[in-house]
Order: C-alpha cells, then structure tokens, then sequence
C-alpha cells in the first residue's frame, strides 16, 4: 500500500477504420496517448505482411501519430489490428479496423 493512485492510461486512435492503399502511399493517423509520462512504447501487432507501421511522438507528450505503407506485395483485405501502449508502468490498447486495398490500375 502507500501508493500514489495513478492516473490510467488510454489509447484511442482518431479513425477507426484505416485504409492503406498497396501503392506505397503513406497514411497518416493521429493517436491520442494520455499518461502522466511524457513518453510511451507504441506497438503495433497483427499487421499483414508487408504493411509498416512508424510511430511518432509530438513533441510535449506521447500523443502524435502512425504512418501505415503498404506495398503491391501486400496481402489486400481487412485485418483487426492492435495497438498497445506502455507507459508510466502501465499498458493500454486498442483494436482498430485496417483495410488493405488494391491500387488502381486506371490511368
């Protein structure tokens, strides 16, 4: 006992459902991290293959952003991700809707 109660921290990504065309077009999602610590330890699992995910913290907490590529190589379809945060001792996550489409062969 004697412990300060500590704030929980949450995740939650602002869309729900992110759809990354195989073009190698990045797409950029904003995450919300809160936590009493400034920094945090994003992953990100069950991705397909060949889909990458680079996570980047603002400047003044571990809010900021996920950038999903995807390239001709991978696997179209619709994947249920999961984001996990640690920080401050703690760990949170979220699942989030991941579509992987075709690119367009017009033009």
């Amino acid at each position: 006992m004697g412990q300060s109660a500590q704030v929980p921290i949450t995740v939650s990504l602002v869309i729900s459902t992110v759809v990354v065309p195989q073009d190698g077009t990045t797409v950029i999602v904003p995450i919300t991290i809160t936590s009493s610590s400034e920094t945090a330890l994003v992953s990100v699992t069950g991705l397909p293959g060949d889909v990458l995910v680079k996570y980047a913290a603002s400047d003044t907490n571990p809010s900021g952003t996920l950038a999903f590529t995807a390239t001709a190589t991978s696997q179209a379809g619709t994947y249920m991700p999961i984001v996990t945060v640690m920080s401050a001792g703690q760990t949170a996550s979220t699942s989030f809707t991941l579509i992987v489409g075709t690119a367009s062969k017009m033009g």
